[in-house]
């Protein structure tokens, strides 16, 4: 049985830059939201503000946690890494994602104090607070459009999970808006409500993020096998292809399956599997394949 690799779809290290760009840019921003909803979060004397500067604050700290992680994943192959370090991307979104529940549970946490003690601590609305809460926003909606979209292009699990981490952000600021309205009309309990549903749209960021990087984490098989089958078996040449595997490390897609070719010759052989990379390359995009011919 011989062994026959192909690999393809190394991120250039342009891309790595890109990334670190991206986190440059999105930390600047962050960091101007979080000064705002600071400022009118203790000038309203509002806990739903102050909670979501809070969830903000986190962006800061996921974009500088992302530029070290990103140095790290792009560190080459080595000898206790033969397949690299982009997992550690990956474990860093999930990290991300663990950040998000424990931001949840501190906001839940201190609104249902305040529900259950009946504290009625007075919000003071102005529209300077308004006017804040709504540059926050927009600024929040070009971060996400812009992180979610170099992210996808950059094919980067990172800058993806903290765009959702972002999106979460509009969210939790458009609900503000909406209870602000209530609260200045005499209601200061909605307060510490908003600041529960918050938590509640943060938790669904952290779920989203899991459901990115768990699978990758866990080697779960990124393309079903009957997939690669009909890929594989569409070759001329092919007789049967059997024990199909695929995973991924966050950016790159690996393949190995065993392949009963209809030629005997090495050289035929050799012609048919470099067909079958091609063919799954069409298919999949760029992939990494290893492949185990075994002659008819």
């Amino acid at each position: 049985m011989n062994d026959m690799m192909a690999t393809s779809g190394e991120q250039p290290l342009e891309a790595r830059a890109g990334v670190r760009r991206v986190l440059f840019v999105t930390l600047g921003l962050n960091l101007s939201v979080v000064v705002g909803k600071v400022v009118v979060g203790l000038s309203a004397n509002s806990l739903s503000i102050l909670s979501d500067a809070g969830h903000s604050l986190t962006d800061s700290l996921n974009n500088l946690v992302g530029l070290l992680i990103i140095r790290i994943a792009s560190a080459e192959a080595d000898e206790n890494h033969p397949y690299g370090h982009r997992k550690f991307e990956s474990l860093a979104a999930f990290g991300l994602g663990g950040l998000l529940l424990f931001t949840c549970f501190e906001i839940g946490r201190s609104a249902i104090l305040r529900l259950l003690h009946h504290e009625t601590i007075e919000v003071e609305i102005t529209t300077e607070t308004i006017t804040v809460m709504v540059a926050t926003m927009l600024i929040n909606i070009f971060v996400y459009l812009y992180e979610r979209r170099r992210g996808e292009q950059l094919n980067s699990p990172y800058l993806i999970a903290d765009s959702l981490h972002t999106r979460s952000d509009i969210l939790v600021t458009a609900s503000l808006l909406v209870g602000l309205i209530f609260v200045s009309r005499g209601l200061p309990w909605l307060d510490p409500v908003f600041a529960l549903a918050i938590s509640a749209f943060i938790a669904y960021a952290g779920w989203e993020v899991f459901q990115r990087c768990v699978p990758v984490l866990v080697d779960a098989a990124l393309v079903e096998s009957r997939r690669i089958e009909e890929i594989v078996a569409g070759v001329p040449g092919v007789e049967s292809v059997h024990d199909i595997r695929s995973r991924g490390d966050g950016e790159r897609l690996f393949i190995e399956f065993h392949l009963l070719v209809k030629h005997d010759g090495v050289v035929e052989a050799h012609r048919v599997t470099e067909e079958v990379e091609e063919a799954l390359a069409r298919q999949l995009g760029a992939c990494h394949v290893t492949i185990h011919v075994e002659p008819n």
